[in-house]
């Protein structure tokens, strides 16, 4: 892999903002079991800090969440992101019930027509994640077909050229859908600098297309600007 340079001073997460739905509400969360992030297998949970503030988001990574369909305006699927304590984020569009129970993490559309469709992205940003997997539901409003792209950076460590970070990503693409239907991804994060990011759809009847793909990149700061900040 080609490295690439990246000042991990600059990486920023705004507070919550929501234009999802109007507002967020918490909902009931089951724990769930972390894996590996090199496997899908499940295994114990990781004792982690949780980030306190948007400065965190340098020290501890961050998780991005993109989705897309290809009608016109936003996507006709919701998505709820879970961690490995059993907290969510998203909004359910069959049910119209909405979680924000992660410490630091955002939701929204955007709808710059980057591509000149009139299409809009989802996007869920997720502060300081934790190690471990991450369950993705896909909830469909109509039959459609949803691409998911993920990109994992994990935490700042002190090296010898400053703090280094990794940058790693995974795609799934053109999954097809049926309407009301529900898709589970599972979503594989590690704060660890040597791990990449991962995802694996579970086979549901439903699923008919699956592209994955990850990359890592080795991203080193500048020596001589050590710690966190924003």
């Amino acid at each position: 892999m080609t490295a690439i340079t990246l000042n991990c001073r600059i990486a920023k997460m705004l507070t919550l903002f929501v234009v999802i739905i109007p507002r967020f509400s918490l909902g009931d969360a089951n724990p769930v079991h972390v894996s590996n992030p090199t496997d899908t297998s499940v295994r114990e949970l990781v004792d982690e800090l949780d980030p306190d503030d948007r400065g965190d988001c340098l020290s501890l990574g961050a998780l991005d969440i993109v989705f897309r369909t290809d009608n016109y305006g936003p996507p006709n699927v919701g998505v709820i992101p879970t961690d490995p304590h059993g907290r969510h984020i998203g909004f359910d569009p069959l049910t119209k019930h909405a979680w924000q129970a992660l410490p630091v993490a955002q939701g929204y559309i955007d709808c710059d027509d980057l591509d000149g469709r009139g299409t809009c992205r989802g996007v869920v940003q997720v502060c300081g994640p934790l190690s471990g997997t991450y369950k993705l539901e896909i909830i469909a409003q109509q039959t459609t077909a949803y691409s998911v792209s993920i990109s994992g950076r994990s935490k700042a460590v002190l090296g010898n050229d400053g703090l280094q970070c990794s940058h790693s990503e995974a795609d799934l693409n053109d999954v097809a859908i049926p309407e009301r239907s529900r898709n589970i991804i599972l979503l594989n994060y590690s704060r660890d600098p040597q791990e990449n990011v991962g995802a694996q759809l579970q086979r549901t009847p439903q699923a008919q297309s699956l592209d994955t793909r990850s990359h890592r990149h080795a991203d080193v700061k500048a020596a001589g600007h050590s710690g966190t900040g924003q």
